[in-house]
Formats: C-alpha cells, sequence, structure tokens
C-alpha cells in the first residue's frame, strides 16, 4: 500500500485567499489591521522557526504582527506583567505565547494573566476549560489543523477509533478533545505507555505530538489507518517527525508528511483565530 500524502501546503494556499479577504473584511470593520502579538522567550530554535513562519503568514494575510521578545532569564512575574499589558491593549486583537518556556516560567501563571478574549492559540485556563466542556473556545493551532486536515480528506470521525499520543497541552491533549467532539471514541496514551504498539495497531486515525523522532515505526500503524504526525524535534537544523515516514507510507491509507503536513497550517489556524474569534 502506497498512502495518500495528506499535504499542508496545498490547503494553506487555500486559506490564505480565505484569511486575505477576511482580513480586508476586518480592516474595514475597524478602520485598521487585525494586529497580532507573539511573544517569544529565550532562542528555543522551534519556536523561532513558528515565529518566522507565523511572520511571513501575516504579511500575506494583511495582518500587523509584532515580536515581543524576552531573554531566558526573565523573571515570571515581570513575563506575566507583559503579557497582561498586551492583552489589555485595545489595537492588540490576539497574543500568543510560544512555547517551550524556561523551566523556572510556568505557563499557567503567565496566562492567567491574558484575557480569554485575546488568547487566540487557547493556552489559558478559560479557554482550556471551555474546551473541555465542548463550549466555543480557541484552540490550540496545532490542534485545530489536525482536524482541518481531516476535513480536506473528507475524514469522517464519528464512530472511527482514534489514538492520541502525546500529552502536550498544545498537541495531545487539545487534539484528543477536538476529536472526541466529532464523536470519535479517543485512546489517549503517551511515551510511557506500556506496550504503545498493542495500543496504537487498533487506531483507524493515529495522531502523534511527542516530540520523539522515529518513535512510531511502520510496525506500530494498523494496515489501511490515517496517521496525522503532529511531532516537531530539531535534528541538526532539520525539523523531524514522530513516524517514520517512508516505512508508514507503506502501511497507511493516508499521512502527514514532517514538515510539511500540520506544520502550514498552524500558523493559518493562529491567524483564523484572531480574525473571526473562537469557535
Amino acid at each position: 500500500m502506497n498512502a495518500t500524502m495528506l499535504n499542508g501546503r496545498e490547503l494553506a494556499a487555500r486559506l490564505r485567499v480565505e484569511l486575505a479577504d477576511e482580513a480586508q473584511r476586518f480592516a474595514e470593520r475597524r478602520q485598521r489591521q487585525a494586529h497580532l502579538t507573539l511573544a517569544l522567550v529565550g532562542s528555543n530554535a522551534t519556536a523561532r522557526l513558528y515565529a518566522e513562519q507565523v511572520t511571513r503568514a501575516c504579511e500575506r494575510a494583511g495582518l500587523k504582527l509584532t515580536l515581543r521578545r524576552f531573554r531566558a532569564s526573565v523573571e515570571e512575574v515581570a513575563l506575566r506583567a507583559a503579557v497582561a499589558t498586551l492583552g489589555a491593549r485595545p489595537d492588540v486583537d490576539g497574543v500568543a505565547l510560544l512555547l517551550p518556556l524556561p523551566r523556572h516560567i510556568r505557563q499557567r501563571v503567565v496566562m492567567e494573566a491574558l484575557p480569554a478574549a485575546k488568547d487566540v492559540d487557547g493556552l489559558g485556563p478559560q479557554n482550556a476549560g471551555r474546551l473541555m466542556l465542548g463550549f466555543p473556545s480557541f484552540v490550540p493551532s496545532t490542534a485545530d489543523a489536525a482536524l482541518e486536515l481531516l476535513r480536506l480528506a473528507d475524514v469522517q470521525l464519528q464512530g472511527q477509533n482514534t489514538v492520541v499520543v502525546g500529552r502536550s497541552n498544545v498537541g495531545g491533549k487539545p487534539a484528543a478533545l477536538l476529536f472526541l467532539r466529532e464523536n470519535a471514541t479517543v485512546t489517549f496514551c503517551h511515551s510511557r505507555t506500556p506496550d504503545l504498539g498493542a495500543l496504537t495497531r487498533q487506531a483507524d486515525v493515529l495522531f502523534t505530538s511527542m516530540g520523539r523522532p522515529g518513535a512510531i515505526t511502520p510496525d506500530m500503524v494498523r494496515p489501511g489507518a490515517i496517521v496525522l504526525d503532529a511531532g516537531m524535534t530539531n535534528v541538526d537544523g532539520q525539523i523531524v517527525g514522530d513516524v517514520d515516514f517512508t516505512g508508514a507510507s507503506a502501511v497507511a491509507s493516508y499521512i502527514t508528511p514532517s514538515p510539511g503536513g500540520l506544520g502550514p497550517l498552524t500558523p493559518l489556524m493562529l491567524i483564523r483565530h484572531t480574525l473571526v474569534g473562537p469557535s
């Protein structure tokens, strides 16, 4: 079997046109450009790459983008205050705190200071709680991109056995809740799950975001499964996913490459949240 590639770049090209139109309507209503601000702490390579992707996407769509840089040594209280100030500005429509954060900074403490209406990446406790309860909320862009890509492939999640590997706040946790909202039967596991392959082989849809290059091998994929690789690890300057793409492509029916699968969509999801609000 040769899997059909779920290419996020194709969907991204279409979404860019839609978002540019939405940005124009926003500007006409508000008499100004929509304004997204990113907060980048330290110099993590993956976070810097994502900031660059969002910056380019905003330029194409017609949004104003501000990148606020903070030293890795910034104190938690200072970062919290800065994020609160950004969230209070009437000319800022969305604020996204880029992960990972230095170990001395707690994501929860910082995100509690950001109003839910400006938390466009859905990382704050209010939006996370709303997602869990099934209320309209902002959703982390990686998880939202996975759902959007499945819609493009006309994959109906209802009744599907969906296995989510990884428990991060931006990947596995929100993806599992989104899939559950679509009436999938969700099994939630992670890198410390005993005999992980026994569970992944049961998946009609397999979503992984562990951040462990090549951890999902072909023998862990059920023949005909749909594989979504949201893993992103910088290895010698190259972004590498969780899935052995070449091997898994011979087993799966659909598969995302990494990079090039979900990656091109995640900045666009962030822009869409900024323009149209929670879903």
